[in-house]
């Protein structure tokens, strides 16, 4: 079963749960303040990833490694994505796909839950019968 339904609506109600229980620990204000400073952070790292995907682009002496920097640069991105989006888990797990270490096994989760079904579908089996 699919749990993703259920995350689109436990994620917001779990959020402003930990949000009230934060703000009544260190202030309103303050956890005001720390959603637009990751909000912030994930536009800048965001805008500075686009950049340098822009620039690579053109370095066609890369070519080797061109994988590993758009993993690289899509992981960054994912990261800042999940910055932008107020909450503190949700900004709690774009720093944790920050940590270069974090990123082979998510590489090895993603490659083992979607790369299996990309590779069936590469065999197309049919009959072949020449006319002549």
């Amino acid at each position: 079963m699919s749990y993703s339904k259920y995350i689109l609506f436990i994620l917001p109600i779990i959020e402003l749960i930990v949000f009230i229980e934060i703000g009544s620990l260190i202030g309103s204000f303050s956890v005001v303040l720390s959603i637009f400073i990751t909000i912030f952070l994930g536009y800048y790292l965001i805008k500075q990833k686009l950049r340098s995907i822009g620039l690579s682009l053109f370095n066609i002496g890369n070519i080797q490694n061109m994988y590993e920097q758009y993993t690289d640069n899509i992981y960054s991105i994912l990261a800042g994505i999940l910055l932008i989006i107020p909450g503190y888990l949700t900004d709690v797990a774009g720093l944790v796909i920050l940590l270069p270490f974090f990123r082979p096994k998510l590489s090895y989760i993603f490659n083992q839950k979607y790369g299996k079904r990309a590779s069936k579908n590469n065999v197309i089996e049919g009959d072949y019968r020449d006319n002549d």
